[in-house]
């Protein structure tokens, strides 16, 4: 077989592994969705903020429904594995064998995120029809082909991301308290809780030119109808653009990383 589709299978099955811990971590995510309802349901009632926010009150609750799932959905969580692998010697084991490291997380963290994939898409989907019939919310097969299309990319990118973030570890004694910072900061500033974009149209245009906001925002300003077809492909070949980037980033940290691995344990 081949032995990306045996890691991709044995993501799946370690998802699946601890079942109640696997449901009770989407179940965090209806918490912030309460909260913001009643946050913007009282905003939006007591005056005009959407003149403020540049959101309707249809799209801001249809942001509100699917950015804290979509967030959830593109969360890494590999990142303590590399830096195990790296500073306790378990990196030795894959240096041998005729697989790629950067793959085999890859297709490691893709059989993790297909069960979450797979429900998540049922209830954004409940989400949406709610939408639809109660919020007014105007839908196309396109608009829905493109949403999932971006959330795929997104998924990726955010890979090459904390995977770049992770091979920190090859010049950082022990970046494990680093990265429950950074997973934080990048839920806010990729539009998880709420669109960056109330702040003002200088700080949107300044978060345009970061990558983060392209793993959540992007994806549900789409699928709410925030989003023009033109910004829609730009949003699109922005991402194609990040992923290549921080691909070729993780190739040139790996390379240079491997020159100081003393290769002890493992």
């Amino acid at each position: 077989m081949n032995p990306y589709r045996c890691v991709f299978q044995m993501g799946i099955e370690k998802s699946l592994e601890y079942r109640a811990n696997f449901f009770l971590s989407l179940a965090s995510a209806v918490f912030p969705i309460i909260i913001q309802t009643f946050l913007w349901n009282y905003l939006y009632g007591n005056a005009d903020a959407g003149a403020v926010t540049g959101y309707s009150y249809q799209q801001i609750i249809v942001y509100t429904l699917l950015a804290s799932m979509v967030s959830k959905l593109v969360g890494a969580g590999f990142e303590t594995q590399i830096n195990e692998d790296i500073k306790l010697g378990g990196l030795n084991k894959y240096l041998v064998k005729p697989v790629g490291y950067c793959r085999y997380q890859f297709f490691s963290f893709l059989g993790e995120k297909l069960p979450q994939l797979a429900i998540l898409l049922l209830v954004a989907a409940g989400l949406v029809a709610f939408s639809v019939a109660f919020l007014g919310l105007e839908l196309s097969a396109v608009r829905i082909l493109a949403f999932l299309a971006a959330l795929v990319l997104a998924l990726v990118l955010n890979f090459f991301i904390f995977y770049c973030v992770a091979l920190l570890s090859f010049w950082l004694t022990d970046v494990n308290l680093m990265f429950g910072t950074i997973s934080v900061v990048l839920v806010v500033v990729s539009g998880g809780i709420f669109p960056m974009d109330i702040f003002g149209e200088k700080l949107a245009a300044f978060i345009g030119l970061l990558p983060f906001s392209y793993t959540t925002q992007f994806p549900v300003n789409i699928i709410n109808g925030k989003l023009s077809w033109m910004q829609v492909g730009s949003g699109v070949l922005c991402q194609v653009f990040w992923i290549v980037l921080f691909g070729a980033l993780g190739f040139g940290m790996w390379k240079k990383g491997l020159k100081r691995f003393a290769a002890v344990g493992g």
